[in-house]
């Protein structure tokens, strides 16, 4: 039983008020038809992040197949993201990527006889399925594209000319408030992705250059990852860009503003600090996954310590940190901090895309998983 008065007291508060049932949010019109674009590109990525991990690695070859399927995940990315942010330039960069999928696609299936490969591992008429809604797909999108005039007054942001960096440059901020912003880690992922390939590339020329007697050492000329998957991401380089430019290039900064910009002086310390770190870094590595000498073995040569680290490359090493700490970096940061947010934006997307695409064909091996 309830006291009079409790009750009376409930009885003289407010009823709460009683919240309207959400209703579900459907797209309708020029958004359904949006959205049906967007899913579209989606699928397609799917597809091809679906072929880089179900392929095994010893299997692919470098051919058009591999090629159109990089530059599906990297400029589906591109029309994937103007879409989403609904600027102008979503309807042209969406229509050339249509264009060229359905072309390189038709030249792949038919003119090289990627159908009949397709039709051995999942049938013909899956594959002529699969095949034929890919098609009548670019054809639905692309007719929305170009004649839906209220999909094209839902893609009517212009070019956004808003700096890729407000509030001056990026290395007037200190490193603990720069890490809390999108800005950094966009730019970072993004050097770590581009310098994954030129650190690879930068190993071919670094074995070539053994080869005509430049650098002393061994090198493995069956070694397909190097010499023949020319895509392959070196992930090793990438983290030790990263790591120039979260440690190193700060590092460089202070000397340079002790001593000044094109002082010798802080050229000097800054090279001895790059080979301070990057040999510390080339041994830690060393000890923890090269104990048995399976990745290189530097004991024939002199100057060495216990065959995990030498004088030689470690002078490689630090010159090329020193570049990239002085000259690599600072041109790549100042250019994309001329780009439109937008622009430097799309332009993230469209490596992390093709990054992720190579990085699953490469190291998603689907007959180790099922052995």
């Amino acid at each position: 039983m309830i006291p009079p008065a409790s009750a009376a007291a409930c009885a003289q508060q407010p009823a709460l008020p009683v919240s309207a049932p959400r209703k579900l949010c459907i797209p309708r019109g020029p958004e359904l038809h949006l959205k049906i674009c967007e899913g579209y590109f989606v699928l397609y990525l799917l597809f091809a992040f679906g072929y880089a991990a179900l392929c095994p690695p010893a299997e692919f070859t470098y051919d058009l197949s591999l090629a159109r399927a990089v530059l599906i995940a990297a400029f589906s990315c591109r029309s994937l993201w103007l879409m989403h942010i609904r600027r102008k330039a979503a309807r042209p960069w969406s229509l050339m990527t249509l264009a060229l999928c359905v072309s390189l696609s038709a030249f792949d299936l038919f003119g090289l006889g990627a159908m009949s490969d397709a039709a051995v591992v999942v049938g013909l008429p899956v594959a002529a399925v699969v095949t034929a809604l890919e098609y009548v797909g670019a054809v639905y999108v692309g007719y929305q594209l170009l004649r839906n005039e209220g999909l094209a007054k839902l893609l009517c942001k212009e070019r956004d000319t808003t700096p890729a960096y407000e509030g001056g440059h990026s290395w007037d901020q200190p490193l603990s408030v720069r890490v809390r912003t999108w800005e950094f880690w966009r730019d970072l992922l993004s050097y770590f992705v581009v310098f994954s390939f030129l650190g690879h590339w930068a190993e071919m020329l670094f074995c070539r250059l053994i080869v005509a007697g430049v650098f002393m050492g061994d090198y493995d000329p069956t070694n397909a990852m190097l010499w023949d998957q020319w895509l392959f991401p070196f992930t090793a380089e990438g983290a030790a860009l990263a790591a120039v430019v979260v440690c190193l290039h700060p590092i460089a900064l202070r000397l340079q503003k002790r001593f000044g910009a094109h002082s010798l002086r802080a050229l000097a310390l800054s090279f001895l600090a790059n080979g301070i770190v990057c040999t510390g870094i080339d041994f830690a590595t060393g000890m923890l996954a090269n104990q048995h000498y399976e990745f290189w073995d530097y004991r024939r040569l002199p100057f060495n310590f216990m065959g995990q680290i030498c004088l030689q490359n470690s002078l490689v090493y630090t010159v090329a940190a020193t570049i990239v700490v002085w000259l690599a970096y600072p041109a790549m940061d100042s250019f994309i901090r001329r780009l439109p947010r937008a622009t430097a934006n799309g332009l993230f997307c469209a490596l992390a895309g093709s990054y992720v695409f190579l990085a699953l064909l490469h190291f998603v091996d689907p007959s180790l998983m099922v052995a």
